[in-house]
């Protein structure tokens, strides 16, 4: 009982001393309060450069303070437990207050800036939507606030990192976020971005050179030849892995057979190596996958411009003969 005591007041010591000493114009920094949740780890990134690579939060005692070098406004994505993604906007300065409840993480307010502010209200008053609603939504909000930071964290959400990007609508609200924001360099990361397309029939593989779990080199030059698959998965998506799973037992019967079978590369969409690596491990994958631990920034993730999880595609002597095929589709066409 003492000991939790003095780990209570020792959190509570720390947030106090974050905020005595206040921000400096060269940083942002987010403090956090999670009820129901003593203990936790989630997941940082950014879509526009704010951070680099993959960060982590660490919460104690309910509570969390993470702090950044932050000389331009920008975007970082919190991870949740439930692999849903909150978005927290950054200033040079700056302090933001994030508190949830374990049990509603849904309901999580994030506080102590205008964007942010408006983002949580945005967030509530469609969490009632259906995903065409919220895609309706989010089209109305970018028409109307063109240089808000949000429009281009919608823009991303709900028109190209979806299930069912919409790219050609993607690019019509891009430029006229562009028209509104005078060359912001995320807004051009954005554009520019979206000159790079998923990877459609009759495309041929892009270059790209990549290390596997087992830190072998991988290239496009590998999988020009014969059939492929590109199994793209996260540990966190059952029906990716179960489909990896399945193309596995389809390969050995296939091998048993004597029949040709064809080469595989897995694409994780993992923020941990170590996650992706023990569950390759575990299920004896027999084929190279790579997880470079960037998650939608990754430069193999983008070259096949994949947008959602899972995803595969099904490659004929190095150019895509299908793509985004059902699992009963996938396992069709290594009979063909």
């Amino acid at each position: 009982m003492r000991m939790r005591i003095w780990s209570s007041l020792a959190s509570s010591l720390l947030l106090l001393l974050l905020a005595s000493c206040g921000t400096d114009s060269h940083h942002f920094s987010l403090e956090g309060r999670f009820l129901k949740m003593n203990q936790g780890q989630f997941y940082v990134y950014s879509p526009d450069g704010a951070i680099s690579g993959i960060d982590t939060i660490k919460v104690q005692g309910g509570r969390f303070a993470y702090e950044i070098p932050c000389e331009e406004e920008g975007t970082i994505v919190i991870v949740l437990p439930n692999y849903s993604e909150i978005p927290v906007f950054v200033k040079p300065g700056e302090n933001v207050d994030l508190k949830a409840d374990a049990s509603h993480i849904k309901d999580i307010e994030v506080t102590g800036t205008k964007d942010n502010e408006r983002m949580t209200e945005w967030r509530k008053n469609t969490s009632s939507q259906s995903p065409d609603g919220l895609k309706k939504q989010a089209e109305q909000f970018i028409r109307e606030n063109p240089s808000s930071i949000i429009s281009r964290w919608l823009l991303r959400k709900y028109f190209v990192v979806t299930a069912k990007p919409d790219l050609k609508k993607a690019k019509e609200l891009v430029k006229l976020i562009s028209d509104k924001t005078d060359k912001e360099p995320s807004v051009m990361r954005l554009a520019v971005g979206l000159e790079n397309t998923p990877l459609q029939v009759g495309d041929v593989l892009p270059n790209f050179k990549a290390k596997d779990l087992m830190d072998k080199d991988v290239q496009a030059s590998q999988y020009r030849l014969g059939k492929t698959l590109i199994l793209v998965w996260a540990t966190w998506d059952y029906d990716g892995t179960n489909l990896s799973r399945r193309v596995l037992r389809k390969i050995e019967e296939m091998k048993s057979q004597g029949k040709q079978v064809p080469n595989v590369l897995g694409v994780s969409i993992d923020a941990s190596a170590v996650d992706a690596k023990r569950t390759v491990g575990n299920d004896s994958t027999a084929w190279s996958t790579v997880c470079d631990g960037l998650m939608w920034n990754s430069p193999l993730v983008k070259a096949i411009g994949t947008t959602k999880v899972p995803d595969n595609f099904v490659l004929e002597n190095g150019k895509v003969k299908a793509c985004h095929l059902s699992n009963e589709e996938l396992l069709k066409q290594l009979d063909m």
